[in-house]
């Protein structure tokens, strides 16, 4: 492991590619002496794509003088297709594919590959995409670095069962534990309401049922089906204009500005009453969306770069996501010196303000 210190100016890399119709290798311009060393993303979908735009700054940054290769390896991948991770000297190359070598999709799975690394020393995987806090199953060794803050709401189709409503916050409890079925019930037309939730370990499921809802629906008299988190188009077509989701607003907007892929399918964020913040949760036309809730919003949560102190990489990890003891906005890196701050309302987050002038909090 090297001092910070000793990386100052700049070399180009590629951190990621979408790998969703193609198969691809992140890669770097290898340095003259050997191999630059790689360090990995991976976990959370709501936070993939901001990862993405933050890595690739980090390549390209006048500190990455070795240069060091950071990979983002995206939560999925198209059938058929894989995505590898260079090898360096601490770990072989990773080749992830769709048959026996998934990439950790969601940010249990992310931060369990970060611990799996730390237990092995290896740097297979040296920073968690993570849309949840500290777990009390979290090694003490896990840092958790707040750069920005989302919002959880229900969204519905544009032109379905749902569309144009409000729903208080008591409403959308009951759709979720089975007391409220049809959508004449809230407002809507009368059509039974198709129900659905992310994926099995997903940030953003474990959030919108412990601190949106309050339960877990799963034990209640409803019928749950799965998307993957912030995917209109995973929800099939014929349960669109019924369907109830949680998406994220920050991915609703990144996905409204063009900057990532648009996968809304319809889908709109709408207004949640009676939890904390009443307005609708996104201001702006398509191209120019911002956020508009507050952080009074029950919804609003943080999201977080975790990293291991045991991972061999660690102070690269910690240059690029991070900050170390007595750093300034002026001597952190582009993320936490508060450099990416447009970069981050550009995916639709809210900024955070910490100690000493940085834009992130550690915890």
């Amino acid at each position: 492991m090297r001092a910070r210190t000793t990386r100052f100016l700049g070399a180009t890399a590629i951190a990621a590619c979408a790998c969703l119709t193609l198969t691809c290798t992140a890669s770097a311009v290898a340095p003259a002496n050997g191999l630059p060393e790689v360090l990995a993303a991976a976990g959370s979908d709501t936070t993939v794509d901001i990862t993405g735009a933050v890595l690739a700054n980090a390549n390209s940054a006048a500190w990455n003088t070795d240069p060091d290769n950071y990979v983002n390896v995206p939560p999925l991948l198209a059938p058929g297709t894989t995505f590898t991770v260079p090898g360096d000297p601490f770990n072989a190359q990773v080749v992830y594919n769709t048959t026996n070598n998934l990439p950790p999709n969601g940010s249990s799975q992310g931060k369990a590959a970060l611990k799996a690394s730390g237990d092995a020393g290896d740097g297979k995987i040296d920073i968690a995409r993570s849309s949840s806090p500290r777990s009390s199953s979290d090694p003490a060794t896990f840092e958790y670095y707040a750069f920005g803050t989302d919002g959880v709401t229900w969204s519905s189709s544009a032109t379905g069962s749902g569309a144009g409503l409000t729903l208080s916050l008591a409403q959308l409890k009951g759709i979720y534990d089975g007391s409220i079925t049809n959508w004449n019930q809230v407002g809507g037309a009368n059509a039974a309401i198709v129900v659905y939730l992310p994926q099995t370990g997903s940030g953003t499921l474990s959030f919108f049922t412990s601190t949106v809802l309050g339960f877990d629906p799963t034990t209640k008299p409803v019928t749950i089906k799965r998307f993957q988190e912030h995917d209109g188009n995973s929800i099939p077509a014929a349960d669109r204009a019924r369907a109830i989701a949680p998406f994220s607003i920050a991915q609703w907007i990144a996905q409204g500005n063009a900057v990532v892929a648009d996968k809304r399918a319809g889908f709109t964020v709408n207004p949640l009453t009676g939890a904390g913040f009443n307005g609708s949760p996104v201001t702006g036309s398509a191209g120019n969306y911002t956020p508009a809730f507050t952080t009074a919003f029950l919804g609003s949560r943080s999201v977080f770069n975790v990293l291991d102190t045991r991972t061999p990489s660690y102070d690269q990890a910690q240059r690029a996501v991070g900050f170390a003891p007595g750093d300034t906005a002026a001597t952190a890196g582009p993320l936490c010196g508060g450099q990416l701050t447009t970069t981050i309302k550009r995916y639709g987050f809210l900024t955070i303000s910490g100690p000493n002038g940085l834009s992130c909090v550690k915890s």
